[in-house]
């Protein structure tokens, strides 16, 4: 449409406002921004999407130690220094603190501090795209294969993944950013911001270490002429301030994380060779990783819980994503002359930060099987989607600024339309991949039951009388493998804090308590009782089992055996006094104090026997003994339960 020189684009004194040119102003923005608003609008679906994918989850496992942790502490240097299994976690320590004091256990909330950071990170990439290759429609390439990759889903939907996988993507993109400008204008400025964005990624991840290397890494391949080496060496020498200054962050954070690994129990377990690394490393490239960036893994495998899954492609598609991702690399290296080292980048960085702290850490501490198992585990490559994204650019186009590096010349016009075609079928090859797995992700997942455990727990709590005595036994299974978390995985920790004083917590419980709960299965709060060996019935025509001289002799309906661990005795009394008496059992006596009238007292029972003998010294015939059972301590379906209603999740 041509335009007219003398037309102005806004109206003026007594112009209709049907004159005005909007189609011409919209012309003009969409060639101005034409790719920025595409960016915006990509951005902006996919946090949309992954806003819905995250409401299908939940808090798990170390989700809760976080939470939990963070509440015992005041925001102190000992709190955030502390290494667990050999991480050192300052970053998510300190989100986890402030979160977990404005809503504990509120996934709404974790989520939309999740979604903050990712969109940080999606406006960083596209930053860092217009950096490097300019405000060229083909950087919504690279972005789209950032937003979409299912490789990063789910590391999302765990918050201790999340909180260290999302700002360590931010850091990346705005390192690499920051570096660049410095490369093309020497300011300290730039220089000081990619500093500050290394020690940002460090002290969410300890994979932070690794992006000195890529910064040297991507200077001395595409910002140096001649031979890698050689331009490693210039670039050495060329840009000595960077690489000082980063190396002083560097060692730093390296001397406090080594300060901090010598504490007692910093590093777990007896450490060995590691097993099954060849396993591990085909498992994480070939199964996981290659597959992925083509949008797989189109299938996944449940843990028993379901709450998280692990990548398990076809092995059709498989081969396919093998030979799809050989023939990119081909034609990047055929078309461009450097192409071969942005591939070599991204196989250093999973080679150096994907495998090898794996390799190190768990291989050396579980069996080859376990170790080639984790292969399958899309959490160790989350953080190399982005560094994907970055050399997918460098591979096919030339850097903004730079001479076109070729090994071809341009193709003719018939040769371009195929390959535009291609590029469009993979693309959309891609998102249909990747839509399709993580909607898979989803089916094959669930945390609606620790959802509703939560929920349930928590109006419990409300609901019961204060001071009530609770038993404290390892958390549900539908939150965590508690056996692994040691104190953090029972349920004061888990389920106490969310009203701290709430209510008395006994692993053992002693003596006389006269309403003693026990949270079930689904996080409701019941009454509790002993599932083993009960008593025979009372004799016929009393109401308590007879007394024999100062002895009270009743007979269970088999042997009871405590074979493993301690199991509780559970006695229903009615005592006159308050009084001490003793409990004979597997051929011990134990102490137990009674309280006056009518109520239950428990007692801790080691080794086997089928006869109870209940001794009251002195006694004037105040006790009554009633039914007693010998096992472990469970909730009485048989009711009432708080609250009453089991609530949705």
């Amino acid at each position: 449409m041509a335009i007219e020189p003398h037309r102005s684009a806004l109206p003026v004194s007594g112009q209709d406002e049907d004159a005005i040119p909007w189609e011409e102003i919209a012309t003009r923005v969409v060639r101005k921004h034409g790719v920025t608003l595409a960016a915006i609008g990509l951005i902006t679906a996919q946090l949309a999407w992954k806003a819905a994918t995250a409401s299908h989850f939940f808090f798990w496992q170390d989700d809760f130690v976080y939470f939990d942790r963070a509440l015992e502490h005041g925001l102190s240097w000992q709190y955030l220094m502390k290494v667990e299994g050999g991480h050192l976690d300052p970053g998510p320590f300190a989100v986890s603190w402030f979160v977990a004091r404005i809503s504990l256990y509120n996934w709404t909330l974790v989520s939309v501090v999740l979604l903050v950071i990712l969109a940080g990170a999606c406006l960083a990439l596209l930053r860092l795209l217009r950096t490097l290759f300019g405000n060229r429609p083909a950087i919504l390439i690279p972005l789209v294969v950032y937003l979409i990759s299912p490789l990063t889903v789910p590391a999302l939907v765990w918050w201790s993944s999340a909180i260290e996988s999302l700002p360590l993507q931010l850091a990346t993109f705005m390192a690499v950013d920051a570096h660049v400008r410095y490369l093309r204008g020497r300011r300290p400025k730039h220089l000081i911001i990619a500093s500050a964005w290394l020690l940002t990624g460090m002290l969410f991840f300890e994979k932070g270490i690794a992006l000195e290397f890529l910064l040297f890494a991507l200077t001395s391949a595409f910002f140096v002429e001649g031979r890698w080496i050689r331009a490693a060496r210039l670039a050495a020498t060329r840009y000595w301030k960077a690489w000082l200054l980063y190396a002083a962050v560097l060692a730093g954070y390296a001397s406090v994380l080594a300060v901090a690994l010598s504490a007692p129990g910093a590093m777990p377990g007896k450490r060995g060779a590691p097993q099954g690394v060849t396993g591990f490393i085909t498992g994480l490239f070939k199964d996981t990783f290659v597959p992925g960036a083509w949008g797989g893994p189109w299938q996944w495998f449940p843990n028993p819980t379901k709450v998280e899954a692990f990548a398990t492609p076809p092995t059709v598609l498989t081969w396919l994503s093998l030979l799809a991702a050989a023939a990119v690399v081909l034609v990047s290296i055929w078309r461009r002359i450097y192409a071969w080292r942005a591939w070599a980048i991204l196989a250093a960085w999973l080679a150096l930060a994907d495998m090898l702290p794996v390799i190190l850490g768990r291989g050396t501490l579980s069996n080859g099987a376990f170790l080639a198992f984790l292969g399958l585990d899309t959490h160790y490559v989350a953080d190399a989607v982005p560094i994907l994204a970055v050399c997918l650019g460098l591979a096919f186009w030339p850097i903004a600024g730079q001479p076109e590096r070729r090994r071809t010349p341009p193709a003719p016009a018939a040769t371009g339309q195929v390959a535009l075609v291609a590029t469009g079928v993979a693309l959309g090859a891609f998102l249909f991949g990747s839509v399709w797995s993580v909607q898979a992700y989803v089916t094959a997942t669930t945390t609606q039951p620790g959802r509703a455990f939560i929920a349930n727990a928590r109006q419990a709590l409300a609901a019961v009388p204060r001071g009530t005595v609770v038993v404290n036994q390892l958390a549900s299974s539908d939150l965590m493998a508690a056996i692994l978390l040691g104190r953090y995985g029972y349920d004061n920790e888990v389920i106490g804090k969310m009203a701290p004083g709430r209510v008395r917590w006994t692993r053992q419980p002693a003596g006389t308590i006269a309403d003693l709960k026990v949270f079930g299965a689904d996080g409701r709060l019941w009454p509790a009782a002993a599932f083993g060996v009960a008593s025979k019935p009372v004799p016929a025509g009393r109401g308590c089992w007879p007394v024999k001289g100062e002895n009270i002799p009743v007979m269970l309906r088999a042997v009871a055996r405590v074979s493993n661990g301690r199991w509780t005795l559970r006695m229903s009394y009615a005592s006159s006094t308050a009084q001490q008496v003793y409990v004979y059992f597997g051929g011990r006596w134990a102490p137990l104090a009674l309280k006056k009238g009518l109520s239950t007292a428990y007692l801790p029972v080691q080794g086997s026997g089928n006869e109870i003998i209940v001794a009251t010294p002195g006694s004037r015939r105040t006790l009554c003994v009633g039914n007693i059972e010998v096992g472990v301590l469970l909730p009485d379906l048989s009711g009432p339960p708080m609250p009453a209603v089991p609530a949705a999740g």
